[in-house]
């Protein structure tokens, strides 16, 4: 435990603390899997389920999330949406990321490769990126579950979806759970942006997460809020 504990008290090794905690969960076999179902609601609405799975195999996350639409809400206007990509856990960065778009008429796929010299090729066509640690949102999900959070620290990453990089800077903040007038709060750790993108801006996205208070943290809600409406993933079995 000493080990641990001097691992903890210097936050210029959150890499080794994320591996050690990783050799822990694996309690000496090779490969480590999680998965987490989500129920999806549009507004009031139950929309749909959503699926995140993290595999980890000789330091490499293998992470897959699919959001599908109610056989109901199908016929009238349908989602299927996924997202797969491999990171390396000791070097934070993304190796690969393939993300399919299916809503509606709106259909897009993206092919991503990402080399260790800062190189990306999206279907295809490549370019130079300010750095090489790339994170998506499976993966992000995966480093937050393995990060020490303390009230009013700021996190910053790198973040690629589908096409695009941005920066994200996520506020922490404890949630204490239920009170009076909040009858069904969680308990946990609530992550807020503190910046926004130009496309954020545009189609009036924002987004937050509630983190597990247990450790490692377990993604307990993500609330999108677009111009077109609230999503709302929530964990079905926390």
């Amino acid at each position: 435990m000493s080990v641990v504990n001097n691992l903890l008290a210097s936050e210029s090794m959150k890499k080794n603390i994320n591996s050690l905690i990783l050799i822990l969960l694996m309690t000496g076999t090779q490969v480590l899997g999680q998965s987490f179902s989500f129920k999806v609601k549009y507004g009031v609405i139950h929309a749909g389920a959503a699926k995140l799975i993290h595999t980890v195999e000789n330091g490499i996350l293998n992470s897959s999330l699919h959001i599908e639409s109610s056989p109901w809400l199908s016929n009238l206007w349908s989602l299927s949406d996924s997202i797969r990509s491999t990171y390396d856990i000791e070097t934070g960065r993304l190796l690969n990321h393939t993300k399919a778009v299916h809503e509606g008429s709106y259909h897009r796929n993206y092919e991503v490769v990402f080399s260790d010299s800062n190189k990306v090729a999206v279907n295809g066509i490549g370019r130079v990126l300010e750095t090489s640690e790339v994170k998506d949102l499976p993966s992000l999900l995966f480093d937050l579950s393995t990060t020490r959070f303390k009230h009013g620290d700021t996190l910053r990453y790198h973040l690629w979806d589908g096409k695009g990089l941005g920066v994200l800077n996520l506020l922490v903040e404890k949630s204490p759970g239920a009170k009076l007038f909040k009858p069904f709060a969680e308990k946990g750790w609530r992550l807020t942006p503190l910046n926004s993108t130009k496309k954020s801006r545009e189609n009036q996205i924002k987004l937050a997460m509630q983190m597990s208070d247990s450790f490692p943290h377990k993604p307990l809600r993500i609330e999108i809020d677009t111009k077109y409406g609230n999503i709302i993933m929530r964990l079905e079995s926390p």
